[in-house]
């Protein structure tokens, strides 16, 4: 299944995130103001406006191979 995932090499921790505004889900997470986002899967429908959203393409798709609610609660690549 297509998910969204983080790239911190990308991402530069915006405040406001554009990406966590757009998600109509709320499933873009932001635990600390200096730190990325994360995605909570369990949370996301895999619609995509949060790729569209971030202006640093920090977002990309990947191919999880679990159903929703499975695997890791929230990807980030570059950890």
């Amino acid at each position: 299944m297509l998910r969204p995932i983080i790239s911190l090499e990308n991402c530069l921790a915006c405040h406001p995130c554009s990406a966590r505004q757009a998600c109509n889900t709320r499933a873009i997470v932001k635990i600390d103001h200096d730190e990325p986002p994360y995605v909570a899967i369990e949370r996301c429908n895999g619609c995509g406006l949060c790729i569209l959203a971030c202006t640093y393409d920090a977002i990309i798709m990947v191919n999880t191979g679990t159903a929703v609610g499975g695997g890791c609660g929230g990807l980030r690549v570059g950890t």
